[in-house]
């Protein structure tokens, strides 16, 4: 059969009409057509992506079970923590890890200690103190175990305690409170407050590497907890474990005090500092809500209005069903802590922990940014402000503490970073 050349074209175009514009299209669908679908497409990606790290995790460190968690290594362990720090739910952990050290100071111990040195309530020197606490807890948390500035941060951590541990200032049972919040409380802030609870792996990892921690600072278990002379089969069960302890001396360590309520007077208004003024009243009562009911009556603070309460909590639901449901994961690592420069061996912080500009380095961004004018114009300090306090060189970890204590306890350090080397910090704790 024979069709003629103008009979195809006109078939053709009896078949696939000639194309509309665009704006036609537009004009005669509805908006819902188009919203609904992109709404549906986006949630269904949104899910997809989620859960995609997590279980990608798992599969790469090869912890399919809880038998496979005996084995877990403190170099795995720290990767899971910074991968909880620096993609998964870096807000709620890095609050989780302040409220806990906030609530160490219910404990009246540790409390009158830091009162007596000042620390933590003289205006000047609890700017820094905050600062390179968390610097020093950054270090040994979010670079591997076998690199040196992870040696060096734990070293340095051991030389500011050991004077008040030799002295008898600091109990054993302060300290092993103190390392008990940092297992407790991340896992505790995942599961009521964030975007989805920790898997077995990663609750695992905090009570493996926090093992590790407390071994290298010398805390005695044997009197304390329960299986410490049996000993642990994996992070898991010494997590149970600290946490069943942590919970006992808390009926008997943390009670209303006027040593408590001193810290706690300093330490909420460094919370809630860049609250508006006429939002204040309303973020400390929220704060308080977050704190418990035990830790409240320790630092002797009123209980919490129910509306302050009840907004609070209205506000993490929602905010953890949009993270969940609506929002796509983290394109890129949240980092802290910069490289140490190779010449000078300071190190410089990208996100400071506090409130203050300690050991940001100036650059055109952050001292002249918007971000750095609308901290201006509050009345706060940018970088390059006050270079003799905040130190925009960088610290090295000899100048790390107090201010009398800056540039000691190097030979003290050395000597202990090498036994930490060449024990069983890198490897599993069980």
């Amino acid at each position: 059969m024979n069709i003629s050349v103008p009979n195809f074209r006109a078939a053709a175009v009896a078949i696939m009409p000639p194309s509309q514009p665009l704006s036609d299209i537009l004009s005669k669908t509805s908006w819902k057509q188009l919203v609904i679908p992109a709404v549906l497409l986006y949630v269904g990606l949104c899910r997809a992506l989620r859960f995609r790290r997590e279980n990608a995790l798992r599969r790469r460190l090869g912890y399919p079970d809880r038998a496979s968690l005996a084995h877990m290594t403190t170099v795995d362990a720290q990767a899971v923590i910074k991968f909880m720090n620096a993609w998964e739910m870096p807000l709620f952990q890095f609050l989780a890890l302040q409220f806990g050290l906030f609530k160490t100071y219910g404990v009246e111990s540790i409390s009158r200690l830091l009162l007596a040195t000042g620390n933590l309530t003289d205006p000047v020197k609890s700017l820094k103190r905050f600062e390179d606490t968390a610097a020093l807890i950054g270090e040994y948390m979010i670079n591997p175990p076998t690199t040196e500035r992870a040696v060096q941060g734990l070293a340095r951590m051991n030389f500011l305690h050991g004077k008040y541990v030799k002295e008898g200032t600091i109990s054993n049972a302060d300290l092993l409170y103190t390392l008990s919040v940092f297992i407790i409380e991340p896992p505790r802030f995942a599961r009521m407050y964030d975007w989805r609870p920790m898997n077995e792996m990663e609750c695992c990892a905090y009570g493996t590497f926090w093992k590790s921690v407390g071994d290298a600072m010398g805390i005695d278990y044997e009197g304390y907890l329960a299986r410490a002379e049996s000993g642990w089969t994996d992070g898991l069960e010494f997590a149970e474990d600290i946490a069943a302890w942590a919970k006992s001396y808390e009926v008997v360590a943390m009670k209303p005090s006027m040593v408590c309520a001193k810290p706690a007077k300093a330490l909420i208004p460094m919370i809630t500092y860049w609250v508006p003024w006429y939002a204040k009243s309303f973020a400390t009562e929220s704060v308080t809500s977050l704190l418990g009911e035990r830790v409240r009556d320790a630092f002797m603070l009123p209980e919490p209005n129910i509306v302050a309460v009840a907004i609070t909590y209205s506000l993490l639901v929602a905010r953890r069903f949009v993270v969940r449901y609506l929002t796509l994961p983290r394109f890129f690592e949240l980092k802290r802590l910069g490289d140490q420069d190779p010449q000078t061996g300071r190190i410089t912080q990208l996100i400071t922990y506090g409130n203050f500009p300690f050991y940001l380095k100036p650059t055109l961004w952050n001292r002249w940014g918007p971000l750095a004018w609308a901290i201006w114009l509050y009345g706060g300090k940018v970088p390059g402000d006050d270079p003799k306090e905040y130190m925009p060189e960088g610290y090295l970890f000899s100048e790390i503490g107090p201010q009398n204590r800056m540039g000691l306890g190097i030979k003290e350090a050395e000597v202990d970073a090498e036994k930490i080397r060449n024990s069983r910090w890198s490897g599993c704790p069980f």
